[in-house]
């Protein structure tokens, strides 16, 4: 490897949370130059990732405003700007790029780069869609099955990446500069260092996901009579509405820093408080790189299974309302979860990690029992996982999340299950009635392969039309039954992803995908409900090469 790609034209956050893969391909390839494609308004983050050696800039907003032109001229000068960066990245001849974002865009983008192997999205000759990269499609399939969400962001990242290890918590190098920036902006607010400092991060990328004003004021006057604290509420410059309400309310107890930092100021400003308090956002992420304990809020879409901290010790308290997690492109009319995560119960998870004493948070978990508490941790094959504290058991959608993890990495990773999880014959029912669909497809797939290479089209055409009224029926069956959705989403990328025009190697592939699927059932089934399966397999062996064909 010479020359690596890294892809990701998204939020800040997101960026954050690719510096464990990058420190980790630094390692692993010492020589070569990795590359950073971002979005313009964040190419400082990436200045601030150990390892990145070059950042590439996309003006995505720029672009964006002469298309909008309307104009035959606009769209002439549209399609110069993305000629020039398609020829200036051809000629970069990367040996390896890495997309990591889920965009038509980005898909178009890679494929036209010509690098020597792309993992994430890219796309075929023909303009479909590929997703290059077993863990890319799970990600993929985990985004729109997010109730089993089985891993962290970070993991996926890095594993695409081909990464068995690498720093386990994010990364990110304040500049002197802005340290200094941040350390005047709180002394003239006379915050000298003798009482605790709190940072709440009042703002969010959308309004379901922000905790109400009158929450704030409420936890930063309990941490002000247990602690005798200050707070610095941080955002952008669309929270200064809400901070000028909450510092009127609090006085001098609240020092306002929303819109008055650059991103690295951001990161000086979090290294000196004693805890940030903070929705899933972009600056808890950034807490996590310095080295700062986060109280995460988890409500609304937000999860801490797949966009926690990514480090050991930090607390996430999390909405476990039926209806948890929003989808995405849902507005939710009455964002009643974040009201289950009451400032009191806040304040005292603050007071118990600033102290480090998991003990009391453990207790604390017990006597608030509307929401789930979670310390962050590492599993033994090192990905990020979470520990649930206090007495109240999980409820089944975890005990299936959980099921889904074990599934995962024995599937992808060779593990051995782990932990026995609370039996549950409803979902093990389901995914039992799945594994007879599976080796039915396998079986309508088979009876393809033999008709490849004979002069009866009539009867191939019969035949692939069989295979595919049945993978609609199975396609279904995920939509429909809960349990069985990761697992069939996953499949549907599976088998989308299949390239060629070889009629004899694409049934030949999808006959071992339905195959894969079977194994997989018979071992998710038997995850859910032991011994309800006979001989069902333990240890998952895979199938041939054409499942990459």
């Amino acid at each position: 490897m010479k020359k690596i790609l890294i892809v990701n034209l998204t939020r800040f956050g997101d960026l954050l949370q690719t510096s464990p893969m990058i420190a980790g391909l630094k390692e692993l390839h010492p020589e070569a130059e990795l590359v950073a494609l971002v979005e313009r308004n964040f190419a400082d983050v990436c200045r601030g990732l150990p390892g990145v050696d070059r950042v590439l800039e996309l003006d995505l907003d720029d672009l964006g405003r002469i298309m909008l032109g309307g104009t035959g001229e606009a769209l002439r000068r549209a399609y110069g700007v993305v000629a020039d960066v398609f020829h200036a990245f051809q000629a970069e001849r990367f040996d390896l790029a890495l997309n990591y974002s889920s965009s038509r865009m980005s898909a178009v983008l890679l494929r036209m780069i010509g690098a020597r192997e792309t993992r994430g999205w890219t796309m075929t000759a023909d303009g479909f869609r590929l997703i290059a990269h077993p863990w890319a499609r799970l990600f993929s399939a985990s985004c729109l099955v997010r109730q089993q969400a089985p891993f962290n962001l970070v993991d996926y990242y890095k594993r695409v990446a081909g990464l068995e290890a690498g720093p386990r918590r994010l990364l990110f190098t304040v500049p002197d500069e802005a340290r200094a920036g941040a350390a005047a902006l709180l002394a003239d607010a006379g915050v000298d260092g003798t009482r605790p400092l709190v940072a709440m991060q009042l703002g969010a990328s959308r309004a379901v996901r922000r905790w109400p004003a009158a929450n704030w004021i409420a936890l930063a006057r309990a941490l002000d009579a247990r602690l005798g604290a200050r707070v610095v509420l941080c955002g952008g410059g669309g929270e200064r509405e809400v901070a000028a309400e909450i510092r009127a309310a609090l006085g001098t107890l609240a020092v306002d820093a929303c819109g008055r930092t650059s991103i690295a100021e951001l990161g000086g400003l979090l290294e000196r408080a004693d805890v940030l308090v903070t929705p899933d956002t972009g600056p808890m992420h950034m807490a996590v790189a310095v080295g700062t304990p986060v109280v995460a809020l988890f409500y609304g879409p937000a999860l801490p299974f797949d966009t926690g901290p990514y480090a050991p010790d930090h607390l996430c308290l999390h909405a476990e309302v039926a209806c948890a997690p929003c989808d995405h492109n849902v507005t939710c009319l009455d964002p009643f979860c974040r009201d289950t995560l009451e400032p009191a119960a806040v304040a005292e998870a603050v007071v118990a990690r600033r102290a480090g004493d998991w003990a009391a948070l453990a207790r604390a978990a017990d006597r608030w029992p509307g929401f789930a508490w979670y310390r962050t941790r590492f599993d033994a094959e090192g990905l990020a996982d979470v520990e649930r504290l206090g007495s109240r058991p999980p409820g089944r959608r975890e005990v299936v999340r959980r099921v889904y993890r074990a599934l995962w990495k024995t599937v992808l990773l060779g593990a051995p299950p782990g932990d026995q999880t609370p039996p549950l014959p409803r979902e093990a029912a389901v995914v039992r009635e799945l594994v007879g669909l599976a080796a039915e497809g396998a079986a309508r797939a088979a009876a393809v392969e033999p008709l490849a290479d004979a002069t009866d089209l009539e009867a191939l055409e019969a035949a692939v039309r069989h295979l595919e009224e049945h993978d609609l029926d199975l396609f279904r069956f995920g939509a429909m039954h809960e349990p069985a959705a990761l697992l069939l989403q996953t499949f549907c990328f599976d088998k989308e992803n299949i390239d060629g025009d070889d009629v004899r190697v694409l049934a030949r592939a999808s006959r071992v995908l339905h195959e894969d699927l079977v194994t997989r059932a018979r071992l998710l089934a038997e995850l859910l409900e032991p011994g309800a399966l006979p001989a069902a397999a333990h240890v998952y062996q895979g199938g041939d090469d054409a499942r990459t064909a």
